[in-house]
């Protein structure tokens, strides 16, 4: 007889499974049954079930019965290994990525050392911005808006110290003044994003169709 720890990783493989399957994001299938992506994560995880009015809710938008929660089948296991391998090549991705920056940046210091000219060093300091830039993109397409957020943060703190580590005019550390206001528009972009994420969430759901 299964225990209920089994019955909960069952329960969350055919979650995966069926709204995979379904096309929809955590995100677009809190918005319709009227619960957060927390806690469609949590479900998903093992970490705990839903009640039976959400399992007939769901049962009922992905065309199925309460009872195929739980049963396991082979293509719940598929999916779990589908997704772990989709979240893998994308760390992959993003990590090579931001490593051909670096790597482009190591062959500029090494070609202007070899040309004889001073301060090479800084060819570093520009690849610290060109990185965040790569992450910015990864992060839009794939991550979360805390993680956009801190990336455009340390992206513009990061071309400040690049301009004044370059450039020799008069007052330039003036332009880690100028980053202020950017970083609070850019935590203003973030908490306007956040709040507008959340009514989304919390707006009526209307009747599902079985």
């Amino acid at each position: 007889m299964e225990n209920l720890e089994d019955v909960k990783q069952i329960i969350a493989k055919n979650l995966i499974s069926y709204r995979t399957d379904a096309g929809l994001t955590q995100s677009e299938l809190a918005e319709k049954i009227n619960y957060t992506d927390k806690s469609i994560s949590k479900w998903e995880r093992g970490l705990g079930i839903p009640d039976v009015l959400v399992l007939k809710q769901l049962a009922n938008l992905y065309g199925i019965k309460v009872d195929d929660f739980f049963v396991e089948n082979e293509n719940t296991s598929r999916v779990v290994l589908n997704q772990n391998s989709k979240k893998s090549s994308r760390v992959l991705i993003t990590l090579l990525s931001g490593g051909l920056v670096w790597l482009i940046a190591t062959l500029v210091f090494v070609v202007l050392l070899w040309c004889n000219i001073d301060r090479a060093w800084l060819s570093f300091i520009v690849a610290i911005p060109a990185f965040f830039i790569v992450l910015i993109v990864f992060s839009a397409l794939w991550g979360k808006i805390w993680q956009t957020a801190i990336c455009v943060s340390v992206l513009v703190w990061t071309i400040a110290l690049s301009g004044y580590l370059i450039f020799y005019w008069t007052s330039a550390e003036l332009l880690f003044f100028i980053c202020i206001p950017l970083q609070v528009l850019i935590i203003m972009w973030y908490v306007l994003e956040y709040i507008i994420k959340k009514r989304r969430k919390n707006k009526p759901t209307t009747k599902l169709k079985g």
